[in-house]
């Protein structure tokens, strides 16, 4: 660590004598362990070592970045000339704004030791678990890993973050398949802090390969019909929450003036059940950022409570621009509220619908607007899911959604990255073929 707050140190001290008003870096050392499994066998084990410095300056109100993965006194400088060059062919802009106030501090979280021999038995013992189970799920691939960090942050007004951090990391694409059938694909992951427990058992891997498994006699649906969406935690990060993010809260929309809520800060743009918020404190959470972008000390903040609007997700720059509050962090690690009902009785409720776990569509309108094909889904007939679908359409208005909001689940999936319960919504199209 003492190594790479020198070596930022020289970067600073490279972007001042170039003239600088402002700089800042982020230099950083990374070892990542991996195992690959390719047609459920294990494929590749191998080590993988980086170097990455990044580095933002500001001269005459102009901002230049620029980032590299070499270090040495010759990329010092090389980096910091870059920099000051990019510079130039940006406009003069007052609303930059990078924390000012002088401090040190260092984090360690997540699991930044690995337990390289654990993380092969539990890779093993994964794909052991989905055999003995779910022996119609193909394993197409499966990258397990852990990656630990060292990062030093510095700004030229005395600012500095040390972190240590590291996370195992599980990720599987798979799909079922028995004789001449077969399933689409289906991705799923989760991130931990330890490997205590059997991986099947976290997030909801278990259930998910049990859901994909049930899906090798799906067939088209006829017909088109207005219902209910219950989306999984997956889905519902995707189609909802995601769009809500970047087409109504985020830095682009708000200051092109494109966002349906730019207006609505304090004013009811959901049902009263609905409290979203970003978290990385969250104890949860595995690697959540302990600092902005810009700097300043990351706190968890909430954007929507209650069903009322109550943060924009904005960078210190946007909020400038906008008149607006900036978010107290980079928007990321985002939890919502878990309901009061199960899913179970929430499915029980609903005449006709559809059960969605994946979502295939472009990127939504401004408006929130979305259409798109329901992948790994199951039609919701009387109160029950009776049979998975393929070829089925779904389209609605997000906005219109967070207002429709048939019932939030009390389970949640806890992946390491999120909280997520799932949500069922009303006003959605469904189309067969």
């Amino acid at each position: 660590m003492t190594e790479l707050k020198k070596y930022a140190a020289k970067v600073l001290e490279e972007a001042k004598k170039l003239g600088a008003d402002y700089a800042q870096v982020t230099v950083s050392e990374s070892e990542k362990r991996e195992f690959n499994v390719d047609g459920g066998s294990f494929s590749l084990m191998r080590t993988l070592f980086n170097r990455d410095v990044s580095l933002t300056v500001l001269k005459d109100k102009r901002k230049g970045s620029v980032s590299m993965n070499r270090f040495g006194d010759a990329e010092a400088a090389s980096l910091a000339k870059d920099a000051i060059d990019a510079c130039l062919s940006g406009q003069p802009d007052d609303a930059w704004e990078y924390c000012a106030e002088p401090c040190e501090e260092e984090f360690v979280y997540g699991a930044p030791q690995c337990d390289t021999n654990k993380l092969f038995i539990r890779t093993k013992e994964l794909l052991e678990n989905i055999n003995e189970r779910y022996p119609k799920i193909i394993m197409e691939q499966m990258i397990t890993d852990h990656t630990a960090a060292k990062v030093v942050y510095l700004n030229t007004n005395g600012v500095c973050y040390k972190t240590s951090k590291g996370k195992y990391d599980f990720s599987l694409m798979y799909s079922a398949h028995d004789g001449e059938k077969g399933t689409s694909f289906f991705g799923d992951g989760v991130s931990l802090k330890n490997l205590d427990r059997p991986v099947i058992e976290e997030a909801l891997l278990d259930k998910e390969l049990s859901q994909i498994q049930a899906q090798l006699d799906a067939s088209p649906m006829d017909g088109k019909f207005v219902g209910t969406a219950v989306l999984t935690p997956g889905a519902l990060g995707e189609i909802v929450l995601g769009t809500a993010l970047y087409n109504f809260l985020s830095d682009g929309c708000l200051i092109d003036g494109t966002s349906i809520w730019k207006d609505k800060l304090g004013e009811k743009v959901a049902d009263d059940r609905i409290s979203i918020s970003f978290e990385p404190m969250n104890e949860t959470m595995v690697t959540g950022s302990r600092y902005t972008s810009e700097g300043f000390r990351a706190e968890d903040y909430e954007v929507i409570r209650d069903g009322k609007l109550n943060s924009f997700c904005l960078s210190r720059y946007a909020a400038n621009k906008t008149g607006n509050k900036p978010a107290s962090n980079d928007s990321s690690c985002v939890v919502m509220k878990a309901g009061d009902r199960s899913l179970d009785e929430i499915i029980a409720g609903i005449d006709k619908g559809i059960y969605v776990m994946r979502f295939s569509g472009g990127q939504p309108a401004p408006s929130g607007e979305f259409s798109g094909v329901a992948k790994n889904s199951f039609l919701i007939e009387h109160g029950r899911i009776t049979r998975p679908l393929t070829e089925t359409m779904i389209s609605g208005n997000v906005a219109d959604m967070l207002n429709d909001l048939v019932g939030i689940s009390s389970e949640t999936c806890v992946d390491g990255s999120s909280v997520l319960p799932y949500a069922a919504f009303g006003g959605v199209t469904i189309s067969g073929k």
